[in-house]
C-alpha cells in the first residue's frame, strides 16, 4: 500500500511504469482538489496531506486488510472506469477525517471486490 501525502508520492507511482496513466491522473486530480480546497499559501510541491486524512493506493491483495480493519468507517464505495482502467474509490471517515482509498480492479480478490460493490 502506498500512502499519498504529496505530489512527489504521485510522481513516484507514475515513475514505476506499471500503473495506467489514466488512473494516476484520477489520483492526481483528487490530490489537487484537496490542495485547492485547503486554501493554503504553500505551493503544490510543498503541500502535504496529513497522515490521518490522505490518499491510499492499494497495490497488493494483502492490502485488503487496511479496508477490512476499518469497515465500520467506510462511507462509500464507488467503481469507475477511465480509458479501459476500472478502479475502486473508497471513502473512509475516521474522527471527522476523510481518507480515500484507490485501487485498480483485480488488485484484491474477486470475492472482496464483489462484496465491496454490493
Amino acid at each position: 500500500m502506498k500512502m499519498i501525502q504529496s505530489i512527489y508520492d504521485i510522481e513516484e507511482l507514475e515513475a514505476g511504469g506499471n500503473i495506467p496513466l489514466s488512473y494516476i491522473s484520477v489520483v492526481r486530480t483528487q490530490f489537487e482538489e484537496w490542495y485547492e480546497s485547503d486554501h493554503t499559501d504553500e505551493c503544490l510541491t510543498e503541500f502535504r496531506l496529513p497522515a490521518e486524512s490522505c490518499i491510499h493506493h492499494l497495490e497488493e491483495e494483502k492490502d485488503a486488510k487496511f479496508i477490512l480493519d476499518q469497515l465500520i468507517h467506510v462511507e462509500y464505495v464507488e467503481t469507475e472506469e477511465v480509458q479501459d482502467c476500472r478502479y475502486f474509490r473508497i471513502g473512509i471517515m475516521n474522527d471527522h477525517q476523510m481518507n480515500l482509498v484507490f485501487f485498480i480492479e483485480g488488485t484484491l480478490s474477486s470475492r472482496i471486490e464483489q462484496w465491496l460493490q454490493n
